[in-house]
């Protein structure tokens, strides 16, 4: 079948749509794409509103899909076009198509709620959830996760607390795989699953840029994929800058110290599982953040420029990467005296991030 009996004057579109306006740079769009799909090569299009260009693009993909039997990947940076996408463009092609095909939209995993951590934290909300509020939201969480299919947070409204939802998220890096007891049930890895069996992939540019920055590491969050059409392109170069650069907030720093022990509460991990001297480890990077930050900040009001740009290195003491790889080393010892697998996970993915943290800090300010 070719894109014109589809696309074209009297095409399947045009004798399911009543009203059908056949446009000859949609069709002419779509030909481009199916060229640049055959013929192994990139291909740049910019179009103005009203030209189609979902159609245009959505056609030589599923047809690919059908006679090639390759997967398509399309990445677009709004929910609002994913939504359009999957709940009216592929459903309308796929009533007219000939032949049947499958496509999903894949979220990134903390979209999905995890059965395990949800009931970890619930057993364990005396000692990580100080006010009444994050009980009251993690409550609600415990009723949705009886009631939902699909067990992400498009599926509860409002949105969750985030700092109830992180207790309870799925997470890399802190998941047991088939020796989970509730794996058969994973709401992440049903998704995963339909993902795998799927001929058209819909993602959006974080979770594209996140699979290939993973997989320069050896691993990855997409199935494979053979071709890939990135609508709403505008947007991509920030977020590749993003995920392929490296970036360390004081946010970040203080996030992952709360995970530990939240000063001010008295709650985390380390209050359930750690020693004094763990707390006093934590708190000692605490202490090295501050530091660093006044210095940078004032380093930056003597030397920086108004846009915030850096042009030379930072000639800072960095005290701070030492104190992260002094507290991984300490966490570490104490992962040897866990007993449950899960609290090993929970406890390796905060040794990776405080790893991750210290490294990136280091990169940035060695940097040339």
């Amino acid at each position: 079948m070719k894109t014109a009996d589809i696309l074209g004057a009297e095409g399947l579109i045009a004798r399911r749509l009543s009203g059908f306006e056949h446009r000859t740079e949609q069709l002419d769009m779509a030909e481009a794409v199916q060229r640049a799909f055959t013929e192994h090569r990139h291909l740049l299009v910019e179009a103005g509103t009203g030209v189609g260009k979902s159609f245009a693009y959505l056609v030589p993909a599923i047809q690919q899909a059908t006679t090639a039997g390759l997967r398509v990947l399309i990445s677009t940076h709004t929910i609002a076009l994913q939504e359009q996408l999957i709940e009216r463009d592929i459903p309308f092609l796929r009533s007219i198509w000939p032949d049947e095909f499958t496509a999903v939209l894949v979220k990134g995993r903390h979209n999905y709620l995890s059965i395990r951590r949800l009931r970890q934290t619930s057993e364990r909300q005396a000692l990580l959830l100080a006010a009444q509020g994050t009980k009251d939201e993690l409550w609600r969480i415990e009723d949705w996760a009886y009631t939902t299919t699909d067990g992400s947070l498009a599926d509860i409204s409002p949105s969750p607390d985030p700092v109830v939802w992180e207790l309870a998220r799925s997470e890399h890096g802190n998941c047991l795989g088939r020796r989970c007891s509730y794996y058969n049930k994973c709401f992440y890895h049903a998704a995963r699953r339909r993902a795998e069996h799927a001929q058209i992939l819909v993602v959006n540019h974080a979770l594209l840029l996140s699979d290939l920055a993973l997989r320069q590491q050896g691993s990855g969050i997409l199935p494979p994929y053979d071709l890939a059409v990135i609508d709403e392109a505008h947007n991509f170069e920030n977020f590749a800058a993003e995920y392929f650069g490296y970036s360390v907030s004081e946010g970040q720093v203080r996030h992952l110290l709360n995970r530990l022990h939240h000063e001010r509460t008295n709650r985390g991990f380390l209050r359930i599982h750690g020693e004094a001297e763990d707390v006093e480890a934590a708190e000692r990077v605490r202490a090295e953040a501050a530091s660093f930050w006044q210095s940078l900040a004032e380093w930056h009001e003597i030397h920086g420029r108004p846009n915030g740009r850096i042009v030379e290195r930072i000639p800072l003491a960095n005290n701070l990467t030492p104190a992260m790889a002094d507290l991984a080393d300490r966490l570490g010892r104490l992962r040897k005296r866990l007993d449950r697998d899960e609290d090993v996970y929970e406890l390796s993915s905060l040794i990776d991030r405080a790893v991750g943290i210290g490294q990136e800090l280091k990169h940035i300010l060695e940097s040339e």
